[in-house]
């Protein structure tokens, strides 16, 4: 990974970071809790606590006296907020006033022309447009896709993404890391209800003539921009990232990654006969007796396992909700943080299975088929099997061109298998072992 794509991610995830911070639950007098398909707040409302809003559409035309946290696919601020806004959405339309920080977390952020923030906007996603007459009175902190500047921003820039296009006023300084060989024209293919989809921006910096920019000009690129004379007021400091094309891989990386990969198979492989030789024997009696019913259940149990993973965030999100409608929102957190871990320990456990248990089920297998043609009387010792059968498999999925088909195939029969041993084992019926040799 280059240097501003590193800068970039790192400035990614600190926004998000930052981001679940600002959204963790804080001590607060009260809290005016809203929910439903659409909730909007009409001119002539004052709502007098801290607002926690979730919704399909949110708009916000009177005044919160207090801070805002907004869940929604479509958010518009058009009153006053006075205190902080923390929003999470597919697009969010502010103009309005934040008398405070804005944190916000969006494929598309639009600042109109009314827009007033007080303090800082910290926030990450495809598009950020600022257009002529908006204001912001702390400095604009924003990784994602690109950003179009044409209002006030009275402190500081920093961005991180493809294209950072300034028209406007930036009273401090800017920071950018830009890319200049890819244009995100996606941007502007991006459709969410109710918000106009934003024009997508030049590629890499570009300064306008009419930008303004009182500190200074830092940015790191392939390419240098062009700086009209006069719009900076300080220096301008140019880093230029090579684009660095990857190394062909030589014979000698080929054998290395495949001498390194086969050791790590085969001292797993050697630890997993030693602890559970049992349910090795049975999962590749399976393999052997089925191996065509091993292909079809493989794939049922991918698809189980996906099915299973969105299971788990449905029932955690409407248990969330369910949980918050009857006033005890002190268990959204438990909640929450199980179904985390319930789908984290799923992921975990399907990639070991992919990436290390299938390899040395069907690996062992194939070695075992071979020896018993060749050398029977090897067979009997079980690193025999494993170290021929999980070399040829490294080898055979190393190789270019049919590499991938072969871990396909790989994938498909281990896992058929395991589910077969499994399902079996469920139901105590008693599964094939492989034929004496």
């Amino acid at each position: 990974m280059n240097l501003s794509k590193t800068r970039r991610l790192a400035m990614l995830l600190a926004v998000v970071a930052v981001l679940v911070l600002a959204l963790a639950p804080a001590s607060v007098a009260a809290i005016d809790r809203r929910s439903g398909e659409r909730i909007v707040i009409d001119a002539s409302e004052t709502i007098p606590d801290d607002l926690l809003v979730a919704a399909a559409t949110v708009i916000i035309n009177g005044r919160v006296v207090g801070d805002v946290v907004a869940m929604a696919q479509t958010i518009e601020i058009n009153g006053v907020i006075e205190g902080d806004l923390l929003a999470i959405g597919g697009g969010i339309v502010l103009n309005g006033t934040v008398t405070d920080d804005v944190r916000v977390a969006a494929a598309i952020v639009r600042l109109d022309s009314q827009a007033r923030v007080g303090d800082a906007l910290l926030g990450t996603g495809a598009s950020i447009e600022m257009l002529p007459g908006s204001v912001m009175g702390g400095s604009l902190i924003f990784g994602g896709g690109q950003a179009l500047l044409s209002g006030t921003v009275d402190g500081d820039v920093l961005f991180g993404g493809n294209s950072l296009l300034l028209r406007g006023v930036v009273g401090g300084d800017v920071e950018a890391a830009v890319d200049p060989t890819a244009a995100p024209t996606w941007v502007s293919q991006m459709r969410i209800e109710g918000i106009a989809s934003p024009p997508a921006a030049p590629a890499g910096l570009t300064v306008d003539r009419e930008a303004r920019i009182g500190g200074d000009l830092t940015y790191t690129s392939s390419a240098p921009a062009t700086i009209p004379a006069g719009v900076v007021a300080g220096q301008v400091r140019f880093t230029e990232e090579p684009r660095a094309t990857p190394p062909q891989p030589t014979i000698a990386d080929w054998l290395f990654n495949v001498a390194r990969r086969f050791a790590g198979l085969f001292l797993l492989g050697l630890i997993f006969v030693w602890l559970t030789p049992r349910m090795l024997q049975r999962t590749v009696g399976e393999l052997e007796t089925r191996p065509v019913a091993s292909l079809g259940w493989g794939v049922v149990s991918i698809l189980a396992v996906i099915l299973t993973f969105v299971i788990v965030v449905l029932i955690t999100v409407v248990a969330a909700i369910l949980l918050n409608v009857v006033k005890l929102s002190g268990l959204m957190g438990i909640i929450i943080a199980a179904g985390m871990i319930l789908g984290l320990a799923l992921v975990v456990l399907s990639i070991l299975a992919v990436a290390y248990v299938v390899q040395i089920v069907v690996g062992f297998e194939a070695g075992r088929q071979i020896l018993l043609r060749i050398r029977p009387s090897w067979v009997e010792r079980p690193f025999a099997p494993l170290a021929l059968g999980l070399l040829l498999l490294v080898v055979l999925t190393a190789l270019p061109a049919v590499g991938w088909i072969i871990s396909l195939v790989t994938v498909l029969l281990g896992l058929g298998a395991l589910w077969m041993f499994g399902r079996d084992s469920l139901i105590r019926r008693p599964t094939p072992t492989p034929a004496p040799s």
